[in-house]
């Protein structure tokens, strides 16, 4: 060995494929190509963020949603933190069932376009590091100590304190996942292998860069089908019979896949694999999914389940083809060896049904202590169905989907999209102008009623031109989708604590609650429709980074809010005027501002006047190359001014007013009690209503922002408004004479009767208009108070 003073060292570049100089011509174009295709992607999407006045936070906002799209993760918490020893996070989820407790960590590495396109595998495990510091400082407790000297957010109440109190409480933490999510080129080969820390948690590392992004943008897309070689990749063949060609549409074939290969292509693909399916994984709540686990690797009955007669099971994954239906796929074209008789590759394979079992294999495959070889004995059934012609996808696969057999029940709300209130929103979605104030049509709301509607026609064509003029007529910021829907019309309907349940629960009651009342749309409720997702949407910016950027448990805020003006309006805001007056400012202002009229709304209520954007310039430099620069323009006090007279800015001075009072009474709760769940109880509505009454006329709703139409959702019939009539005749002062007769006569009115006539009480003094239902029961109450003895004026 020579002299490594004098060694000649070669010029490493960790972005170039390690034996490329033993490529074929072809693979080194194929890179060449995706390297390009990527670099392109990653310039307009640097674009896109760089119209934000926080880059950064914009990137892990996108970033994020497309991470949950691939339906790795579900909630994520964002909040930022930077220590100065190397401790930093930017986001986290958290997901605990009876098997498995999984805490995901984010942070973000955003880099200058102007410095630079691609970072280093050094860089990227410099900030795993960051990752994992935080979760171990978080498992001793000294984070706490730090967070509070070094962190702008004291609030012990806050997201990032939450975090760290969940890892440093929680016991049995059996997977930690890091991402690391930037805007930058990773290193070609860059992986790092999951570890497992001292207390046997397995942490895995995850890198969402440029290229990782534009792939899933492409997959959502539909872009990119899912292709998967079995024979290659997996080193098997899937044993199959071809069914007789009887019908115009499909070709069928009856397929058996191992357990492990399933599981394989699952982790690899996530719900890409499941994105024709009605549901994502159901964990192991739901008896059919414990079903699935039980007979993998058996259960051991804990006490409670032993209390209820649950008994422990041996493990039988050798009886598991026997006791599985099985999974329904589709896909556009499959590819047999040359008997004929076995699979090789199959091309946009979807599984439509079935996607429980997938998933809840994949599960358990990345338990601890898993015996994997035992489980070599598991194989699946699969019917795929290969649809002729790509037009009928949307026609065929949600039949199958409906019509296969299933191992667990699907819920209407999973695959009722055609039901007629959301056909009513769909078609008026499309047809409905927002005017601006002079009349002229600006742009339209678009209802997303089946997953990825809107991104499929953004990007149905190949013409960049026409994507962009889908995008003017429908902007990103006024698509919203069902789960949405379901939200702001429960918040608004005074439920906020089932939308603080999440998606699945709350659209389930909204969706009954529709069917039930047999609710239809016209224009005029639709207009109303939007008016509540605007009202919503300003809350959230309030409460969010361009407001007064609450330190945690924003989204329950919001629902609470939502609710509190509605109650506290009786539902008589005018919602007209919401809707007429989305346009107010200047036609050239419209078309030129990149920020959210929504952030602007927020920053004015915080108190900000000058409020600027940003505008992207091409310009040529001195090489002669195309380049872009960010100008920052400000928005004219003229418009500014004509924002501050829009009923919806005088409502966020409402919120603004009262805010305080909400999130004071959502976290003080009582030591041990968890702040998420008390928000998902009616007693804390019930118990917030009780409170804002006993504050007198302090949070009174402004008259002059209600209207005598308020809500039409629910029809009124003619009975009804005399009942309304009659419990608003009642004077303020028979309210609270009930409510003390029967504080004196323990037993006479059930506690929630004697709350209720102490709330109709400062209702009455109030004069807010109550519902159909409020009156109904007030009247009742007062019924049975006069039977009971109590005597007007006594």
């Amino acid at each position: 060995m020579g002299n490594n003073d004098n060694m000649e060292f070669q010029d490493f570049n960790d972005f170039k494929p390690a034996d490329s100089l033993f490529m074929s011509d072809a693979i080194k174009n194929i890179l060449s190509k995706e390297q390009s295709d990527v670099e392109e992607f990653k310039e307009n999407f640097d674009d896109q963020i760089l119209m934000s006045n926080y880059p950064k936070d914009e990137l892990t906002s996108i970033v994020v949603g497309y991470v949950q799209a691939a339906g790795d993760v579900n909630q994520v918490n964002l909040c930022s933190y930077r220590a100065k020893n190397g401790v930093g996070i930017d986001g986290w989820g958290f997901n605990s069932d009876d098997d498995s407790t999984i805490i995901d960590l984010f942070l973000t590495i955003y880099l200058d376009p102007e410095k630079g396109k691609k970072i280093s595998a050094a860089e990227i495990d410099r900030h795993f590091n960051w990752l994992q510091r935080f979760y171990d400082q978080s498992i001793s407790g000294s984070i706490f100590t730090k967070i509070e000297n070094e962190s702008e957010i004291k609030d012990v109440k806050s997201d990032l304190n939450q975090i760290a109190q969940l890892i440093y409480t929680t016991t049995g933490i059996n997977r930690i996942r890091l991402f690391i999510l930037t805007n930058a080129i990773a290193p070609y080969d860059y992986d790092r292998a999951s570890i497992e820390l001292e207390n046997g948690t397995s942490c895995e590392f995850y890198v969402w860069d440029a290229k990782r992004i534009m792939q899933q943008d492409n997959i959502i897309s539909g872009r990119t089908p899912i292709v998967v070689d079995f024979e290659g990749d997996y080193n098997c063949t899937l044993p199959c019979i071809k069914m007789p060609d009887v019908s115009e549409n499909v070709t069928c074939y009856l397929s058996i896949i191992p357990g492990i290969v399933l599981s394989q292509v699952y982790h690899k693909y996530h719900q890409q694999l499941l994105e024709m399916n009605v549901r994502t994984f159901l964990q192991f709540k739901g008896a059919s999914n414990k079903g699935i686990r039980d007979t993998l690797i058996g259960h051991q009955a804990t006490a409670k389940e032993k209390a209820k007669g649950i008994v422990d099971t041996a493990p039988e994954p050798d009886m598991f083809f026997a006791y599985n239906n099985g999974i329904s796929a589709t896909a556009s074209e499959v590819k047999l060896n040359e008997e004929g008789n076995a699979i090789t590759k199959i091309k946009s394979w979807q599984i439509v049904n079935g996607g429980q079992t997938t998933a809840a294999i994949s599960a358990v495959m990345k338990m601890k202590d898993v015996d994997v070889s035992r489980l070599a004995q598991v194989y699946v059934a699969m019917k795929i169905s290969v649809v002729k012609n790509a037009d009928n996808i949307p026609t065929i696969v949600p039949k199958i989907s409906k019509f296969a057999n299933t191992q667990s029940a699907i819920k209407k709300s999973d695959i009722d999209i055609n039901t007629p209130f959301l056909i009513d929103i769909e078609q008026l979605s499309r047809e409905e102008w927002v005017m601006n104030s002079n009349g002229t049509p600006v742009s339209k709301w678009f209802f997303e009623r089946t997953r990825g509607q809107y991104l499929d026609k953004a990007k149905r064509s190949s013409s960049t031109k026409i994507e962009n003029e889908f995008y003017a007529e429908y902007p990103k910021e006024q698509m919203f989708d069902k789960t949405f829907l379901s939200k702001f019309m429960m918040a608004w309907d005074q439920n906020p604590a089932l939308v603080c349940k999440g998606g699945e629960n709350n659209y389930a009651f909204f969706h009954e609650k529709m069917i039930k009342n047999k609710i239809r749309f016209d224009k005029s409720k639709f207009h109303r429709t939007i008016a509540k997702a605007i009202l919503f949407k300003a809350i959230d910016a309030y409460y969010g980074k361009d407001g007064i950027a609450l330190p945690g448990y924003k989204s329950n805020m919001v629902a609470y809010t939502m609710s509190v003006i509605s109650y506290q309006s009786g539902k008589s805001i005018n919602l007209d005027a919401v809707w007429d007056e989305q346009c107010v400012i200047s036609s050239s202002l419209y078309n030129d501002m990149t920020l959210s009229i929504y952030s602007v709304y927020a920053k004015l209520i915080k108190g900000i006047d000058l409020i600027t954007y940003k505008v992207k310039e091409t310009y040529t430099d001195e090489t002669g190359k195309k380049r872009n620069r960010y100008i920052t323009k400000h928005i004219p006090q003229e418009d500014i001014n004509k924002l501050r007279l829009t009923s919806l800015y005088k409502i966020l001075e409402y919120v603004k007013c009262i805010s305080q009072f909400i999130y004071s009474h959502l976290i003080n709760v009582n030591e041990g009690e968890n702040i998420n769940e008390w928000t998902k109880k009616t007693l804390c509505w019930d118990a917030l209503k009780t409170k804002i009454c006993q504050e007198g006329d302090k949070y009174n709703f402004p008259k002059e922002l209600c209207s005598t139409n308020g809500d039409v959702d629910e029809e009124i019939t003619e009975g009804q408004q005399k009942v309304i009539s009659l419990a608003a005749l009642i004077p303020a002062e028979t309210w609270f004479s009930i409510n003390k007769w029967s504080k004196d006569n323990i037993g006479k009115l059930s506690p929630k009767e004697q709350a209720f006539t102490g709330q109709l009480g400062f209702n009455a003094k109030a004069k807010r208009a109550l519902t159909y239902k409020q009156s109904r029961w007030a009247l009742e109450i007062k019924e049975k108070a006069e039977d009971l003895g109590w005597i007007e004026n006594k």
